[in-house]
């Protein structure tokens, strides 16, 4: 068992989980219930640390089921009867979770036994064999109160599990209580602390050099920013997966099980920085790109203007919106923009593009064309913005918007075609909205 240790330790998980058989066989056939239970326990725990609870309560509750259970009663057994307890309690906690969506009620019974003998052991902390023993017990009845819903009952553990690991002088406790909380503040929907207990987690488990457990808390970096909209940053944070994924690729290329685990990470680790770099670029109200995607699509296109075909940018601003908003309200205001937004992008070519600037204005990217052609296309797209009907949810509701059309080249900078462009906008508002207007000279700052 000491060589299966070993292996786990290392992240061979192939030949960690041949060892461990090894010495389950050896102890049964030595009638060494004891040695059984120590072997079953063991195993449970780092299929734990791997997250395969299911595979961990399955053993330990086969365990419970066995003739061998009967050794953790031994005087000499106290310590691993409190771990079995332990890892009952959060491996069965985790597969029940109501996220879960799993139907595992054989659990159920000896979970809420194994329950009460941690709260009894909490109660009394005098019987624990040790202060890590404490903290371990806390962890998992904090599980085991967000399994059954009691929300206060779980936040209280969870505090207290991180206000006594902050005594014990270990960074990786003290990471893995701070990593708890943040899990227990995400599954809140208390994103702010949940950002802040696993960035402190994260640097806990960075100064122990506990890789794998700096990546976790990344990735639920990542998510949490994901979930408030911080896309940017969970594309940033992702990408730092990626990158400490293919550094541990690269350190341990010779463990079996680290190669495997290491290699599924990093193919989740790309499609979730994909994920997130396409919805840092999206405006998150009607479904097309943002003006950053509009600004850095524009760098690339003036950079590629001397040989390319001719760019026109067009911007929109809808007119009298603060009208819509005050008028019909803030709801339908929305239900306009996202329409108008599907409108131009449905008008538009394939080869063109439509992002939201901001508020109610836009910007259209026309490739191919002259100044006249791009001023005809905008007439175009001004005409079906005038003929949206609106009448079925906010009858008296009309829509028009002004455009300002500047041609894209290396006669100016990228800043001063956005100045023409605005200030072709400017005139046609000036000249009583609902216009198309150009400027084709360079524009004075």
């Amino acid at each position: 068992m000491t060589l299966a240790i070993v292996q786990a330790e290392g992240y061979d998980d192939l030949g960690a989980a041949e060892q461990f058989r090894a010495a389950e066989k050896l102890a049964e056939q030595a009638g060494d219930h004891r040695g059984v239970a120590l072997v079953v326990i063991n195993a449970a725990h780092y299929l734990m640390e791997r997250g395969q609870y299911l595979e961990a309560a399955t053993r330990l509750h086969d365990l419970w089921h066995s003739p061998h259970v009967d050794a953790l009663d031994l005087p000499e057994s106290v310590e691993l009867r409190q771990a079995f307890h332990i890892n009952y309690v959060v491996s069965a906690t985790e597969v029940l979770m109501p996220e879960a969506s799993t139907d595992h009620d054989v659990l159920k019974p000896r979970l809420a036994e194994s329950a009460g003998e941690l709260r009894r052991l909490n109660a009394h902390r005098g019987n624990l064999t040790n202060a890590l023993r404490t903290l371990d017990v806390l962890d998992a009845l904090m599980r085991h109160a967000l399994c059954e819903g009691d929300l206060t009952a779980s936040r209280q553990l969870a505090d207290e599990f991180v206000h006594l690991s902050s005594g014990v002088g270990s960074g990786t406790m003290s990471g893995r209580a701070l990593f708890s909380r943040s899990r227990l503040m995400a599954r809140m929907g208390q994103w702010a602390e949940a950002i802040d207990d696993a960035q402190a987690a994260t640097a806990h488990f960075a100064r122990d050099h506990q890789d794998l457990w700096v990546i976790r808390c990344r990735e639920a970096l990542a998510d949490a920013y994901a979930h408030t909209r911080r896309y940017h940053e969970a594309f940033e944070m992702q990408r730092a997966v990626t990158r400490q994924v293919e550094s541990l690729y690269r350190q341990n290329q010779q463990q079996r099980a680290l190669l495997g685990q290491i290699t599924q990470q990093a193919r989740e680790a790309d499609v979730r920085a994909a994920a997130f770099a396409e919805a840092a670029l999206q405006d998150a109200l009607t479904g097309i790109p943002n003006r950053a995607y509009a600004m850095q699509l524009l760098t690339d296109l003036h950079t590629q203007a001397p040989h390319a075909a001719s760019i026109a940018v067009a911007l929109l601003d809808l007119d009298h919106f603060k009208q819509v908003n005050d008028t019909w309200g803030h709801a339908t205001g929305d239900l306009v923009l996202s329409r108008v937004a599907q409108t131009l992008r449905a008008e538009v070519r394939a080869g063109d593009s439509v992002a939201r600037f901001g508020g109610e204005e836009f910007v259209v990217i026309l490739t191919g064309v002259t100044l006249a052609e791009a001023q005809e296309s905008c007439e175009r797209l001004r005409r079906s913005l005038t003929g949206l009907d609106w009448n079925g949810f906010a009858p008296g509701l009309h829509t028009s918007g002004s455009f300002g059309v500047a041609l894209l080249d290396r006669q100016r900078d990228l800043k001063a075609t956005l100045l023409a462009a605005d200030t072709a906008l400017y005139q046609a508002k000036a000249a009583g909205r609902n216009q198309v207007r150009a400027v084709s000279e360079p524009v004075q700052r």
